[in-house]
């Protein structure tokens, strides 16, 4: 461990509804904002009631949709001017409405714009976690995402003295034998796993990798009841690795962070890289809006399953991974 350890501390194509269009309404006197629900300034005028129903319409733990009625009511607005307001966001694909109803939900459009900044967040946010870390750890620190049953490297740094990070950006290996691979499995249940591992196999493994889908889910249990995972001697002989999940604003791991190195230099001071990723995954996830007031808070588990598992053949011969 180098001393730096000690010393460091996709859109679908709408048709756009003219700004100018939503100024038609007239204004109307309002009642006070509901409680627990800011009210904006009114000289934003139509955009800041757009903002208003796109708010309610998407609040965390709130209902999947509404009727005119009810969002008139919440938001102290004229219902005509609400009903208006809809069908111009509705036109605009940012609200849906629910066919054979009157209701209204968060539309396509919005979902596919929000997916892109998480994404481009990720992966912003994610290129300076992991040179900061590995300046810190002295020891090469990946971010990476699940792809099928691999996680795929999306961000990765190392010291310029130790461990070369160049090329492993977009490279895979298994979930099943990497920490930060089996950090990504801790939302799911044991027939989710099977439906992701069973296509493809465990795939290469080092000497100390699972060799069945009930181990892999065993495993997978017991790193999630502790919040971390920790990968011996699992891609290759002499590599030890740790990594944690990386969560988005409704707790989903959409993500994991890990350091790895070999076991020599990263064994004796594994209490101070467990909470060095634990807290850069943290970091992390508050990023991606996780914890965030009215958010839901990441997920204890998975739900339970009682689907029985068939053990899969051992892996071929051992194949070097990442971490």
């Amino acid at each position: 461990m180098s001393p730096r350890a000690r010393t460091g501390g996709p859109d679908a194509p709408a048709q756009r509804t003219p700004t100018s269009a939503l100024a038609t309404d007239e204004p109307t006197a309002t009642a006070p904002a509901p409680r627990g629900r800011r009210p904006r300034d009114e000289a934003g005028g139509p955009v800041h009631r757009a903002l208003d129903v796109l708010d309610l319409l998407g609040t965390p733990g709130g209902p999947s949709s509404l009727g005119v009625v009810e969002i008139a009511r919440q938001l102290g607005r004229d219902k005509s001017q609400v009903s208006r307001l809809l069908k111009l966001l509705a036109d605009a694909g940012y609200v849906d409405r629910e066919p054979g109803s009157l209701r209204y939900r968060i539309g396509t459009r919005l979902f596919a714009i929000g997916a892109t900044a998480v994404d481009r967040r990720l992966r912003d946010e994610a290129d300076t976690a992991v040179a900061r870390e590995a300046a810190l750890l002295g020891e090469r620190v990946d971010v990476g995402i699940r792809s099928g049953g691999s996680v795929m490297t999306i961000s990765t740094a190392a010291p310029d003295s130790e461990l070369r990070a160049a090329g492993w950006v977009g490279r895979t290996v298994p979930l099943s034998c990497t920490a930060t691979g089996r950090a990504l499995l801790f939302d799911l249940d044991t027939a989710a796993i099977a439906r992701i591992i069973v296509p493809e196999g465990l795939g290469p493994a080092g000497p100390a990798a699972p060799r069945s889908l009930d181990e892999l889910v065993s495993r997978v249990a017991d790193e999630r009841r502790r919040g971390w995972s920790l990968a011996r001697h699992e891609t290759d002989r002499g590599l030890l690795s740790i990594g944690a999940p990386v969560r988005d604003s409704s707790g989903t791991v959409v993500a994991a962070l890990g350091v790895s190195g070999p076991e020599s230099r990263v064994d004796p001071v594994l209490d101070e890289v467990r909470a060095a990723v634990l807290r850069a995954a943290s970091d992390l996830s508050r990023s991606l809006g996780a914890g965030a007031p009215g958010r839901a808070s990441a997920r204890a588990g998975p739900p339970t399953t009682s689907d029985a598992v068939s053990p899969l053949s051992p892996p071929p011969a051992p194949e070097r991974g990442a971490s």
